[in-house]
């Protein structure tokens, strides 16, 4: 159903229902800039729960009990050491999330210098942005996504020509105690979105500087000619202006004679590299499965892991994705690995 039909049958439809002729008027208006900008049309919280096929009585439950019934916590280990915290959704909201991120929010533009969460994009492309460069800065942003608030995703909502009561139900679907949670699939887009008007002003500064300048979620990376560490303060600033916050701590700067690496890829010369200490280390791990087999390489190195093959062919395509060549060699030694031994 194009546009103009589905306008159409909504007029007759309002117009079968007696509405007054103002109050059809204004749900047209409503409906055709939501059309234009490719959105679903969302009239009301009992509209909503049609269009996601659940219970309105479910949708209210969810609203009201979310934190309480519908998330559970977990705790994965950071490369620090440190324990991260996820907010993992229930499956039942997990869906409706789902729902909201392949109709509504893969509709939202992001800015063109966002390398994270986007299709046809990663780690990858962004370390593509910075290669061969007299000086890289690296800068991480702490708390990335609690600093988000519900109601900057009530205003993303909104901007985009939803009703309030239609933009306060999206807004809190998708957010956990006030915040984005970290384990919900709506968070990561959402979080790109929140960032444009972020993106755009470091983007500027870049150009100020002449210098490059991306984002691969909470990473920021600006590049150019030796002297551009001057950037700094004023990227501070303006990620403070825009309600986020710095970790210093992280805050590198890598010179062409040192090693300089972008979301973990080195990016020294004109081509991008898995650090070879990386590199070493998995080979090495091959070589034990091949020679002593998989299951007599765990127990020396007292390993558990469940999913070790997994494991090993994700470092595999990990590789593969950033240098070819090597990558196929590897994934070749491991298709000859007896994994069942």
């Amino acid at each position: 159903m194009n546009n103009e039909e589905y306008l159409e049958n909504l007029e007759k439809e309002l117009i079968d229902s007696n509405e007054e002729v103002k109050d059809i008027e204004a749900a047209k208006k409503y409906a055709k800039n939501l059309l234009n900008l490719g959105l679903p049309v969302i009239f009301d919280k009992q509209h909503f729960a049609l269009l996601v096929g659940r219970e309105l009585s479910e949708i209210t439950k969810m609203m009201a009990m979310i934190e309480t019934n519908y998330y559970h916590e977990a705790k994965i280990v950071k490369k620090s050491g440190k324990m991260r915290t996820l907010n993992i959704p229930a499956v039942s909201l997990r869906l409706v999330q789902k729902w909201i991120l392949d109709n509504i929010l893969y509709k939202i533009r992001v800015s063109q210098y966002c390398n994270g969460f986007c299709k046809k994009k990663s780690i990858c492309t962004n370390a593509q942005n910075h290669l061969n460069q007299d000086c890289i800065v690296n800068m991480d942003m702490s708390d990335f996504f609690p600093s988000i608030s519900q109601k900057q995703i009530f205003r993303i909502f909104y901007y985009y020509g939803y009703t309030v009561e239609v933009s306060y139900m999206l807004a809190r679907l998708c957010t956990y105690d006030g915040y984005l949670p970290q384990g919900a699939p709506t968070s990561p887009y959402l979080s790109n979105i929140a960032c444009l008007k972020l993106d755009k002003r470091l983007a500027g500064l870049a150009k100020k500087y002449e210098s490059t300048y991306s984002r691969y979620a909470d990473d920021i990376t600006f590049s150019g000619k030796c002297g551009i560490q001057k950037i700094i303060p004023v990227a501070e600033k303006i990620i403070q202006d825009e309600g986020f916050s710095l970790n210093v701590n992280k805050t590198r700067i890598a010179y062409y004679y040192q090693r300089q690496e972008v979301t973990g890829i080195n990016v020294n010369g004109k081509k991008m590299h898995v650090d070879k200490r990386y590199v070493k280390g998995f080979c090495q791990e091959i070589y034990y499965c091949e020679k002593f087999g998989v299951h007599d390489h765990l127990q020396h190195i007292k390993c558990n892991k469940h999913f070790y093959k997994e494991h090993m062919y994700g470092k595999a395509y990990y590789i593969n994705m950033v240098d070819k060549g090597l990558g196929r060699k590897l994934l070749s030694r491991l298709d000859n690995i007896d994994w069942d031994d």
